[in-house]
């Protein structure tokens, strides 16, 4: 579609009253948590559709912050319902609307090892055994079992 950018915009999207949420109607795009926000195309890279959304309404977002929602919705790009924070902000906002999970160790999709790969790793590497033999072993890098065994990775992982 050609237009400006405003024009493509807010095509997209489905705009009710002034205090309800604006659903984006475009491309969606999930995040690492499974969250979906809408996502539009600007000169050649994608670009999630409420940050697009706080910036035709308010100006630039300063570069290391977010746009958060009040309304909890990732697809909302209303911008009364919008609002700027920090990383920290981001996380603590998360917390207070229970929807913060600490995903460590196997309980985390991305993990590569279970609690009882590392306790065999750990105790290879007390027995002396060459980080590069393990690391094969668990099809993991060699510095994955250098931060397990300086307790930098898996460190609140107690041994049995």
């Amino acid at each position: 579609m050609k237009g400006t950018l405003e024009e493509r915009f807010w095509a997209k999207v489905d705009k009710k009253g002034p205090d309800d949420c604006w659903e984006w109607t475009g491309a969606l795009g999930g995040d690492r948590y499974g969250h979906r926000y809408g996502q539009i195309g600007i000169s050649g890279k994608i670009v999630r559709a409420h940050r697009v959304s706080w910036e035709l309404a308010n100006g630039p977002i300063p570069k290391g912050i977010c746009v958060l929602h009040h309304c909890d919705n990732p697809s909302c790009v209303n911008p009364s319902h919008l609002f700027l924070g920090t990383k920290l902000d981001n996380a603590q906002d998360a917390i207070k609307k229970g929807r913060y999970v600490n995903l460590r160790g196997e309980d985390n999709g991305a993990a590569e090892l279970t609690e009882q790969d590392v306790h065999e790793i750990r105790q290879m590497l007390g027995r002396g055994i060459p980080q590069r033999v393990i690391a094969k072993k668990y099809g993991v890098s060699k510095s994955t079992v250098t931060r397990i065994g300086a307790g930098k990775t898996w460190g609140w992982l107690k041994e049995e």
